[in-house]
């Protein structure tokens, strides 16, 4: 019985990636063919897949409008009025800092960093996203985003600058370190 169970629990580690990968991809088709899947539909011209391929070339199509003034200017305008709506200017903001932190020039997940507690031997993994002083960030200390393992929740510390080394890896290595506690 146990070597049964043994070969169950190694096939469900085995398709488990796998599977959740596949879903997680599905669901991401879902909602791409469904942008204009009303729309095509109404038309008569919808099939599975077109709204996926429309709504990738419209992304697309705004990547590469982006570099031209005139859209550029009016994305500032359709900007400038989200951020002076009380309700929207807060969840845009937050999306597109956190977006931008992935993204910009300024990544906010691109300097891995262990903090040292004094007189402790524990050492914590984060990632530097601040270092300059400001009303939340006192002279001489840096921000530190410790993300929990397992999930992408974390907690947001400030340290004297002094208990803080820089680590060299990519933060694609240690965000799937910290994401794996520690197994990847």
């Amino acid at each position: 019985m146990k070597k049964v169970i043994g070969v169950f629990l190694r096939g469900a580690i085995t398709i488990a990636p796998i599977a959740i990968t596949l879903y997680i991809l599905y669901n991401i088709y879902v909602m791409l063919d469904g942008v204009f899947k009303g729309l095509l539909e109404s038309a008569g011209l919808y099939f599975p897949g077109l709204g996926a391929v429309l709504t990738l070339a419209l992304v697309f199509l705004v990547g590469l409008l982006t570099s031209n003034w005139i859209t550029n200017r009016f994305l500032r305008f359709i900007e400038n009025i989200f951020v002076r709506v009380p309700l929207v200017k807060s969840i845009y903001s937050i999306i597109k800092d956190t977006i931008n932190s992935f993204s910009g020039e300024k990544k906010g997940f691109s300097r891995l960093a262990i903090v040292e507690l004094p007189n402790s031997p524990i050492k914590l993994l984060g990632f530097i996203t601040n270092e300059g002083a400001n009303r939340f960030i006192p002279e001489g200390y840096c921000s530190v985003y410790l993300m929990q393992s397992m999930q992408w929740a974390g907690n947001l510390i400030l340290v004297p600058r002094e208990c803080v080394r820089e680590v060299d890896a990519t933060s694609e290595e240690a965000i799937k370190f910290i994401a794996s506690a520690g197994l990847i």
